[in-house]
């Protein structure tokens, strides 16, 4: 999904030196990190309770449950716009936990996961609740579009964060419907969230978690960062607002949250797949919602993330792949014309890792790759 991420993590520059293409704003700032479990209050409601009967639209799960719905979104021309779910009410007391998928429709390590995890989830072992969603944007999978959505082409991402502070329901634009809908009756339930991403057919990228450093809350950021370090993971995106942006949702309440980049290129892979379930019951255990300690590397390395843009259209060649370590200056890649003459050479201004890598056909202003830097290794 990374590609996008260059509407949330960075801002084009304009016409120049591919090499002076990216935005970068982290060299001042230090950020404390800590991956020690959130310890759950439990005098305070939020982020521990007693299991009690969860209901989502028509859906009653009570304790020690499993049961699986549809959310009921709006009405397309051949029927119900719905997106299925499962809810594991677990016999104990605990979080909720939400864990969802398919937010961009051809990402598919993470959807696949959340399979496994649906029929191999037994309540009666669970403390808290789970609330699993494979696919969120269901039109965009069953297209096998790219980012958006294809009936209305709209990011749902961009749609929650639009969406969400109106409060209200009556949209024409489906996405937006999405978001309203799956807001009110997953997201706005859950203390924790799970946001798995991967590559989209376009792309090749680094597998690793993510999250975001808001700074309004440093106890919430680093709850998200323990987040992300249980998930297991050696690599970790630390992303950050652009300066003057407004926070997600606009105060209303929001589960904290890390993501993944699962694999790349729209495949799904089995080896991937199972890192991915392994890495959900991780957090699990983290959250206490699991018996056992999160099986995690020893150390861990955290990157802040930049992306080159180009400036020339044509077939993109990248000497590169994701995961590769490149260094200041090297030249990563070209693109050229359809007669074969070079238009850009592609530079490296920040030495780091490779974390996305883009396809061959590139229009002016395209996102060709994002580059971890800033690299710290943690315990």
């Amino acid at each position: 999904m990374s590609s996008r991420g260059a509407a949330t993590g960075s801002t084009p520059k304009g016409p120049g030196n591919s090499s002076r293409s990216y935005d970068s704003s982290w060299d001042a700032l230090k950020f404390r990190r800590t991956a020690r479990p959130l310890r759950i209050n439990k005098k305070a409601g939020r982020g521990a309770r007693v299991s009690r009967t969860v209901k989502i639209q028509d859906l009653e799960v009570k304790g020690g449950q499993k049961k699986r719905g549809n959310l009921s979104i709006s009405e397309k021309p051949a029927g119900p716009h719905q997106i299925p779910f499962t809810v594991v009410n677990g016999a104990g007391d605990g979080p909720t936990l939400l864990v969802n998928g398919g937010i961009d429709g051809s990402e598919y390590n993470g959807p696949a996961g959340t399979l496994r995890l649906q029929t191999e989830l037994d309540p009666t072992e669970v403390k808290g609740t789970v609330i699993i969603v494979p696919v969120v944007n269901t039109p965009a999978f069953e297209a096998r579009w790219v980012y958006t959505n294809p009936v209305d082409y709209r990011g749902l991402s961009g749609a929650f964060v639009r969406e969400i502070p109106r409060g209200g329901s009556g949209h024409p634009l489906i996405s937006y419907q999405v978001a309203k809908s799956f807001y009110d009756n997953i997201l706005s339930k859950a203390e924790y969230r799970l946001d798995l991403h991967g590559g989209d057919i376009i792309e090749d990228l680094l597998i690793s978690t993510m999250y975001t450093r808001f700074g309004e809350d440093p106890k919430r950021d680093d709850a998200a960062f323990a987040l992300a370090r249980n998930f297991g993971w050696v690599w970790i995106r630390e992303g950050r607002p652009r300066p003057g942006a407004k926070p997600p949702y606009e105060g209303q309440p929001v589960p904290i949250t890390m993501g993944t980049e699962a694999g790349g290129s729209g495949r799904c892979q089995s080896d991937i797949v199972d890192m991915v379930f392994k890495g959900i019951t991780n957090v699990m255990k983290h959250l206490r919602m699991l018996k056992g300690e999160p099986d995690i590397p020893k150390k861990a390395k955290v990157y802040r993330p930049y992306h080159i843009y180009s400036e020339r259209g044509g077939f993109f060649i990248s000497d590169v792949r994701a995961g590769d370590m490149v260094r200041k200056g090297q030249e990563i890649g070209v693109i050229k014309n359809l007669y074969g003459d070079v238009l850009e050479r592609i530079t490296v201004p920040q030495p780091g890792v490779i974390h996305m890598v883009t396809s061959p056909a590139v229009y002016q202003g395209d996102a060709l790759f994002e580059i971890g830097t800033d690299i710290s290794e943690i315990e």
